[in-house]
């Protein structure tokens, strides 16, 4: 059996970046402002070794993802409609595209002030910062999915005398999801996002509540493990978002398929 040319790549690539982290590593020479990998590995070696630390980190990684999943949950329950109400109506573009533009430019750090004002130095601040990143992502990403829908699409359902409601959910809504697909995984990448800057300033749980501390005390290679375990996390989700977005848009990897046989044609 072939492996897939994407995990290939992503091998290739895992295995450059390691040797680069190692270059590093030795030409610095500074355990103490470079942790080399060997140093990381045996941090994470030691993590997962010791039940006490594997217990406070199972308990972080689940506090985190959590949070994550019900910043991203509410980001989409919230972000599609929003987006699709302002694509599809002139009053609602207008009157919410400036202030959904504006909450979108303000950097992420911004909104952990906000949440820890609104909803305290709880989980549910991180939540709130989490939700606060992710929603705009996901509102721009429909709004710009619904705007590319032609008008000949439109017009023959609107020729007959389809109501508004069955233009969005049988027209506006299939034709621009790849849009709402694309801003779902960014609204994901955004969530965690905010919720680990959240935990990692005013929290003392999940995985940015373990990191915050052992870069506060120097612990290099304790903190570079944590990284280690943030970057796994990132990954596994972005997966899970392509894998969700191939079966939410197949006709996608269709034409992708069909323009990759082309190209092979062509050469």
């Amino acid at each position: 059996m072939r492996t897939p040319p994407g995990r290939v790549a992503f091998l290739i690539s895992a295995v450059a970046a390691l040797v680069a982290w190692w270059a590093v590593a030795a030409r610095v020479g500074d355990p103490e402002q470079v942790a080399s990998p060997l140093a990381a590995g045996r941090a994470l070696l030691t993590t997962f070794t010791d039940h006490a630390l594997l217990g406070q980190l199972a308990a972080a990684v689940g506090s985190t993802l959590g949070s994550v999943l019900i910043a991203f949950s509410l980001a989409a329950a919230v972000g599609i409609p929003v987006g699709l109400l302002m694509g599809r109506y002139l009053f609602a573009d207008l009157f919410l595209d400036p202030w959904v533009k504006a909450w979108y430019s303000i950097p992420a750090i911004a909104f952990v002030p906000l949440a820890m004002n609104w909803m305290g130095i709880t989980w549910m601040g991180a939540v709130l910062a989490g939700f606060l990143l992710a929603v705009f992502s996901v509102i721009l990403s429909v709004y710009s999915g619904v705007k590319e829908v032609s008008a000949p699409m439109l017009e023959p359902a609107l020729s007959y005398g389809a109501s508004q409601s069955q233009l969005m959910s049988k027209v506006l809504l299939p034709a621009s999801l790849p849009s709402i697909m694309l801003g779902l995984r960014l609204g994901m990448a955004r969530a965690l996002e905010g919720v680990i800057i959240a935990e990692m300033t005013f929290s003392v749980i999940g995985l940015g509540g373990l990191l915050d501390p052992a870069a506060d005390r120097l612990h290099l290679a304790q903190s570079t493990a944590l990284i280690l375990v943030l970057a796994v996390i990132s990954i596994a989700l972005s997966e899970a978002m392509k894998r969700a977005n191939r079966r939410a848009v197949p006709w996608k990897e269709a034409d992708a398929v069909v323009r990759e046989g082309e190209r092979a044609v062509e050469n």
